[in-house]
């Protein structure tokens, strides 16, 4: 299954196997490794990654889900937003976002966390989904916020490949139905 979301400037689609080596390349940048360190990875763990959770989107529900959209710009892949529940947080529906260094600031970040977002909350029927972001990852915070997340407080957090707890603010995005 294929599923298409189209924004103003932007295509969003589920990664497929030949994203591998683009998202690779995005996923490496020292930009995004800062903040997201588990996504460092060989060419073949991103095909691996793509693989095992392409299959999974049909059964994605409130209760368990774990999609990751591509973000195109003009046909090129700038990035990923992704939903899945986070262990580390009660198991919640997250939102988890990156775009390559080269198209930071132009807010096609915003603009796609936006459309997975509202996607995520209709199609899944979620009351809420969360973002978590470090405090000093100040572009972060800022797509949260446009996005309407609301920052609820600070959470120690054991994130994915890291080895000690460390804060987070915690945001959550409410439905409107």
């Amino acid at each position: 299954m294929d599923l298409v979301l189209q924004t103003p400037r932007l295509t969003l689609r589920l990664l497929r196997a030949g994203d591998a080596q683009a998202l690779n390349r995005v996923a490496n940048e020292a930009h995004i490794l800062k903040w997201m360190p588990d996504w460092r990875s060989s060419p073949e763990d991103t095909l691996r990654l793509i693989e095992n959770i392409a299959p999974h989107f049909p059964e994605a529900t409130k209760e368990k889900a774990r999609v990751i959209f591509g973000v195109f710009l003009d046909g090129v892949l700038i990035g990923i937003v992704g939903i899945g529940n986070k262990q580390e947080v009660n198991n919640e529906i997250e939102t988890a976002y990156f775009i390559s260094e080269t198209y930071a600031g132009k807010g096609y970040t915003t603009e796609a966390v936006r459309a997975v977002s509202r996607w995520a909350l209709d199609s899944l029927k979620l009351s809420y989904l969360i973002a978590i972001v470090e405090p000093d990852n100040h572009p972060s915070q800022r797509v949260a916020e446009k996005c309407g997340f609301q920052k609820l407080g600070t959470r120690m957090i054991l994130n994915s490949g890291e080895t000690e707890e460390k804060p987070f603010y915690y945001y959550r995005l409410y439905s409107d139905k």
